[in-house]
């Protein structure tokens, strides 16, 4: 209801008020779009994707806004074909010369707009950046991430969105699966270390949804070895079985439950993933031929 309001009001005023064609996206101002938190970052991350490359999310998004732009411009015919013709542009890299030579207009050196070109980064922002990275602390999959929470470390503890360099790189999305270990964040500052607490309010603005290997539940490998044992049987003559009881405890193995990462399992295992919502998935991975 809120939402609606807001919409109606912004198109009223622009719209009748003015006679500008107008429409109104909400989006969701709780999470981040892109990788990238800090003056000099970002800037990266603007250059990366006119060239094709940078936050996938922020792709996303300028396809979605362009498209709709060039629609109403009658530019594209459908809201479709304007998000394509956008997306087809930044993929090209095309547009990277295009903002250099806006940026040469406002009165950018061509020096510095080369160097932006070229990526030398530390060229153009001097100063002495260390990182730090924030590791996961558990496996699981990344549920959310606090925006809010990133943005009051920025401010708060690396000197906020100001030209010293300082800011966060986020090296995982929603959705991503981690493992303990695997790298979260890394955090870019002028001071020779980052504090605990730092670290800590950074860990946790990235929610991890817990994974829990319950089970295994077979392995190529055992079956190879009994299939050797039944082979080794055959050729001495012997007509006996292979010993029961080394299977039975194999088979004790292969049940035994395990509350390591995905990369401490080996890739021959079928295993059952369990989360901690109940939810069940399973996952199989099949042996490598060594031949």
């Amino acid at each position: 209801y809120q939402y609606d309001n807001v919409t109606e009001a912004v198109v009223s005023t622009q719209s009748t008020g003015l006679g500008i064609k107008c429409r109104v996206q909400i989006s969701d101002a709780t999470v981040p779009y892109s990788r990238m938190l800090g003056y000099q970052l970002e800037i990266r991350d603007v250059i990366d994707i006119l060239s094709g490359e940078g936050s996938p999310d922020v792709v996303d998004v300028l396809g979605l806004q362009c498209g709709h732009i060039l629609q109403m411009s009658g530019k594209a015919e459908s809201l479709k074909e304007g998000e394509k013709m956008v997306l087809d542009a930044l993929s090209s890299g095309e547009c990277l010369p295009r903002f250099l030579e806006m940026l040469e207009y406002q009165g950018v050196s061509r020096d510095i707009t080369t160097k932006l070109r070229e990526r030398k980064f530390d060229e153009v922002f001097p100063s002495e950046i260390k990182q730090t990275k924030v590791e996961c602390r558990t496996a699981g999959i990344v549920r959310d991430i606090r925006i809010d929470n990133l943005e009051r470390v920025l401010t708060n503890r690396l000197g906020g969105y100001g030209s010293s360099g300082q800011g966060i790189e986020l090296c995982v999305d929603i959705g991503t699966r981690v493992n303990v270990g695997s790298c979260l964040a890394i955090i870019h500052h002028t001071d020779d270390t980052v504090q605990n607490k730092t670290i800590s309010m950074i860990d946790r603005a990235i929610e991890i949804e817990k994974i829990r290997f319950n089970r295994i539940m077979r392995t190529f490998r055992n079956d190879e070895k009994r299939q050797d044992r039944r082979k080794r049987s055959s050729k001495s003559g012997s007509k006996d079985t292979p010993d029961k009881e080394e299977e039975k405890t194999e088979e004790k193995k292969e049940g035994v439950n395990s509350s390591t990462s995905s990369d401490s399992v080996p890739k021959d295992y079928v295993v059952v993933v369990k989360s901690e919502n109940g939810e069940e998935e399973r996952t199989v991975t099949e042996k490598k031929d060594e031949n």
